[in-house]
């Protein structure tokens, strides 16, 4: 089970809400640029990574595992993060945003994550441990 979060980014990357972007507006990502921003958040945050599959890249740490599902195409419109674990990885979002150019949306609520604000992290950590408990 995991808390899912989209990454995307436009022209103006000023869009209010996710159902106000138009597809000309997207700017892709790259499967290697991917990769790279991955590999510089890792030696950063001690992290490990494993990119060998463009299509379904991995940044591990102790608190927490992210899966990015990246497709099996050169570029992509968006990625999906599928984050596992007890804690929010929020250095892994604030570099994504910082190096990356790139908007996130938080996959329970279909609002952009703003950084240092709170997200629906808590509650889907909550809604999970109910489920793998029960």
């Amino acid at each position: 089970m995991s808390w899912d979060v989209l990454m995307i980014r436009t022209k103006s990357n000023r869009e209010e809400t996710i159902y106000a972007i138009k597809s000309e507006n997207i700017i892709p990502f790259k499967q290697t640029e991917i990769a790279d921003e991955i590999k510089i958040i890792s030696a950063e945050l001690g992290a490990i990574c494993n990119c060998d599959d463009l299509s379904w890249q991995n940044l591990d740490s102790n608190s927490w595992s992210i899966e990015f599902n990246v497709g099996n195409n050169a570029e992509t419109e968006s990625v999906m993060l599928h984050i596992r674990g007890g804690e929010e990885p929020k250095a892994v979002f604030a570099a994504l945003t910082a190096d990356l150019d790139t908007r996130l949306v938080d996959g329970c609520n279909c609002e952009f994550i703003v950084l240092g604000e709170p997200t629906s992290f808590e509650k889907w950590k909550a809604y999970r441990d109910k489920i793998v408990n029960a």
